[in-house]
């Protein structure tokens, strides 16, 4: 199993477990996924768990700050956990 983190504009995280193909959100009550707002709070979280690799995922603007056309692809890279 592994954990993906994906970082949000606004300095928050949400989080999902499984694999690439079935990922599934750590969701918060009413239905919302649960928002994390350091990698240590998601550590802590699951301080019980491991995991075969995890994930981080954040959109990256550095192409549009530099004056080059837009590029949606996101930056997702293997962290030390």
């Amino acid at each position: 199993m592994n954990l993906y983190i994906e970082s949000l504009e606004g300095g928050y995280y949400v989080v999902a477990t499984g694999d690439e193909e079935d990922r599934n959100p750590v969701m918060a009550g009413g239905g919302k996924p649960k928002t994390f707002n350091c990698i240590d709070e998601i550590r802590t979280h699951f301080e019980d768990t491991t995991f075969d690799k995890v994930w981080l995922r954040q959109a990256t603007p550095y192409e549009e700050m530099v004056g080059q056309a837009d590029n949606d692809a996101e930056l997702e890279i293997e962290i030390k956990w």
